[in-house]
């Protein structure tokens, strides 16, 4: 239970600043993952709690909407962060499939694959949107997003 109120208060603070002090990109990656969290008390409230025993496929879906919004973002944004929050996201969508093929051992590693990520990936959007606060001081505007 701590560790769900500590992921959100990094969460708020996270979503926070990239709204504050970001630009589109960093507000961008913000709202879709409060979008996950909002996604998620839905697939709880239709699917319980997980057991980490089976797949969750509430869990699978949000995740899998989530690696294709965030690497859209990785791909067309101006910046090089988001690219690591779209390998973390691959991470957590490989869980799904690497639990499949092994239902009774990977109860621990499945918990560590579809919830470390994120976390890890909140601190990559604070250190994200930190840099580019640094850039806007350094060289002023910049382009958010690449040309096409």
């Amino acid at each position: 239970m701590l560790f769900v109120w500590l992921t959100r208060l990094l969460l708020s603070l996270a979503t926070v600043f990239a709204v504050r002090k970001g630009d589109e990109p960093e507000r961008l990656v913000a709202i879709i993952f409060v979008a996950m969290i909002a996604f998620d008390f839905v697939n709880h409230l239709i699917f319980g709690d997980p057991t980490w025993f089976e797949v969750n496929p509430g869990h699978f879906v949000i995740d899998s909407w989530a690696l294709l919004t965030l690497t859209w973002v990785a791909l067309k944004a101006n910046r090089g962060w988001p690219l690591w929050i779209s390998a973390l996201q691959l991470i957590a969508v490989m869980a799904h499939f690497a639990k499949l093929l092994e239902i009774d051992e990977a109860r621990r590693s499945y918990w560590m694959m579809t919830q470390l990520p994120y976390i890890i990936e909140i601190c990559t959007l604070l250190i994200g949107t930190f840099a580019h606060v640094l850039r806007l001081r350094r060289i002023g505007h910049y382009a958010a997003w690449r040309p096409a």
